[in-house]
């Protein structure tokens, strides 16, 4: 099989060119703004580019995890990273489309509004930011414009990273630094290892599967008591993570507080199932980058 992963030097692209890569698909990538070797720079917002990669590497399945995900500057910013979210996917599922390529396209729980958590896929969305605006945008958008599709709605995703930006990878650096780090009681959600998401996408590719499907880990916890857990298994100190209201850090996008999702479609279809944080985080200590 001949895959192309759009956004392969972020961390769930990365995880999944290694889990093509794995499987002997044919896998080539992208990046953006993060440089790696054997990536192909991509703009997303140029449609003749976008289309020129797509026709000359003709590939069956296109992941599309690239896209500015900074949740604050979406919100400060809604013009521009409406042109790099919004329009840039589509241009890469009209693309996909025109070569007949099924597209596999990286949402989040934040289409929800985080009052009734955790969420299945039959819940209704209603987005209380930008960032979660534009994801039900995008994911209508692809909806509506080809069936061979699928939507992957993942959250709090974890793993090793060549960025080290996301929250597990930033909590293990603060506390080996002896520094301390605020995190949120408040916000509870569905820590989710991006090695199990990768290996989710191309089960259900090899299904071929179609739709939206929500993609987590088993556990829905709050972000201090996951900072705790994290803490353990690294065998770092907790006294450094201070717990704090989200509302403290006065951010200029709202987050869904009560939110994660249940992964339970995925589950039956695969009869297979993401890990837990205890699984998650053992798997991280002992498999490094």
């Amino acid at each position: 099989m001949k895959v192309l992963i759009i956004g392969a030097s972020g961390l769930v692209g990365s995880h999944l060119l290694r889990a093509c890569r794995s499987r002997g698909w044919d896998s080539i990538g992208t990046y953006h703004k993060f440089v790696q070797p054997n990536l192909t720079f991509l703009e997303l917002q140029d449609i003749a580019a976008v289309r020129s990669i797509l026709s000359l590497s003709q590939p069956e399945v296109v992941f599309l995890p690239a896209y500015l995900s900074n949740v604050d500057y979406c919100e400060l910013h809604p013009d521009e990273t409406y042109q790099i979210n919004v329009v840039g996917s589509l241009n890469v599922a009209t693309a996909a489309k025109e070569i007949g390529a099924k597209l596999v396209f990286y949402s989040s729980d934040y289409v929800f509004d985080g009052e009734n958590g955790s969420y299945t896929e039959q819940d209704p969305p209603a987005p209380i930011c930008v960032y979660g605006q534009q994801k039900l945008e995008i994911e209508q958008k692809i909806a509506q414009l080809d069936d061979n599709h699928l939507i992957l709605r993942i959250t709090v995703v974890y793993g090793w990273e060549q960025q080290g930006k996301n929250f597990v990878s930033r909590l293990i650096k603060t506390l080996e630094s002896n520094q301390t780090i605020k995190v949120p009681q408040d916000q509870i959600g569905s820590p989710t290892l991006v090695n199990d998401i990768a290996e989710a996408s191309c089960r259900l590719v090899e299904a071929n599967t179609t739709g939206l499907f929500h993609v987590a880990g088993v556990d829905l916890i709050d972000r201090y008591q996951f900072a705790l857990a994290a803490a353990k298994v690294f065998e770092l100190s907790p006294e450094n993570i201070i717990p704090v209201l989200t509302s403290d850090f006065q951010q200029a996008a709202r987050r869904p507080l009560t939110a994660g999702m249940k992964s339970d479609r995925l589950a039956q279809t695969l009869n297979w199932q993401l890990r837990g944080i205890a699984e998650g985080l053992s798997f991280l200590k002992t498999n490094l980058l």
